[in-house]
């Protein structure tokens, strides 16, 4: 019986330092991955283990620093450190969302509820207008991307608004998970409940500031999540150039970088995208 051929692949050779003969990194040509629907594509890009610590601790590292930095009275370094928190916190949801982290499903969930904490949101209820997002982009059902179809006016003054809405909706579209989004509700508030109490307590404005940070955070997320991704295409300069400096903190840049490349293949770790751009086939023209 003859042997199975593999994909076709391509790539340099790869130097060992035991000195065995150089191998050769099996990653898929593209004109083989062009037949191949999106999620099969992608599966061999997923997160190494040191990358997954990194993705996983990012927030929380952040977090600290913006503890002691808000604690040491440094509030000039400390209001920006809380809004990479929230960037930080943002990505990690959206990767959990896709489950896209390669942690087992209850793992996965207590990240989905504890980043979203972070953004002091649901993120079980983020979870489902953002995969409805997904599978009704911008048409009349989809909550999430509405903010994309409304002139820009409009988005300014109904997102926060529109914040409050989407947790509305998760709970009509999913009755199911009524039960974890209500609890990670009840959550958000007692974190709210504790930052008046530890400044009216002990006079800290520790988390009364980082609180205002993840609301205003919130209440521009249709601007930089729906408006702005979905209004640029991909070849336009801004996205090219964000394209370009990926790396220098690639979840957040590659977020709005790869946007178009993101929604044809949602299970790309947010970390991986530029290697997805480099690797698989383009979105259709027409993908969000």
């Amino acid at each position: 019986m003859g042997r199975r051929p593999n994909a076709p692949t391509e790539g340099p050779a790869v130097w060992h330092p035991t000195g065995r003969p150089p191998a050769v990194e099996r990653r898929p040509a593209r004109a083989y991955l062009a037949c191949m629907n999106p999620s099969a594509a992608s599966a061999h890009l997923r997160l190494s283990a040191r990358q997954r610590v990194l993705e996983l601790l990012r927030p929380w590292l952040l977090l600290l620093g913006y503890a002691a930095a808000a604690l040491a009275g440094l509030w000039w370094l400390a209001v920006p450190l809380a809004v990479a928190v929230c960037l930080a916190a943002f990505v990690q949801m959206h990767d959990a969302m896709h489950h896209a982290l390669g942690l087992p499903k209850p793992a996965n969930a207590r990240v989905l509820t504890l980043s979203g904490l972070l953004l002091l949101k649901s993120g079980h209820g983020m979870q489902v207008t953002h995969l409805r997002h997904h599978a009704r982009c911008l048409h009349p059902d989809d909550p999430e991307g509405a903010p994309a179809t409304w002139r820009f006016g409009r988005v300014l003054w109904q997102g926060p608004y529109h914040i409050l809405m989407l947790r509305r909706e998760s709970l009509r579209l999913a009755p199911h998970t009524r039960r974890i989004q209500l609890l990670e509700t009840a959550l958000t508030l007692a974190l709210l409940a504790g930052f008046a109490l530890l400044y009216f307590g002990l006079g800290s404005a520790v988390g009364l500031v980082y609180w205002a940070v993840a609301f205003g955070m919130s209440a521009t997320l249709p601007i930089w999540a729906a408006y702005i991704p979905h209004h640029l295409a991909a070849r336009h300069p801004a996205v090219r150039t964000a394209s370009a400096v990926a790396q220098l903190w690639t979840p957040v840049v590659s977020s709005f970088a790869f946007h178009h490349l993101h929604h044809h293949y949602p299970r790309v770790p947010t970390a991986l995208l530029p290697r997805a751009a480099a690797e698989l086939p383009p979105p259709p023209a027409d993908a969000h």
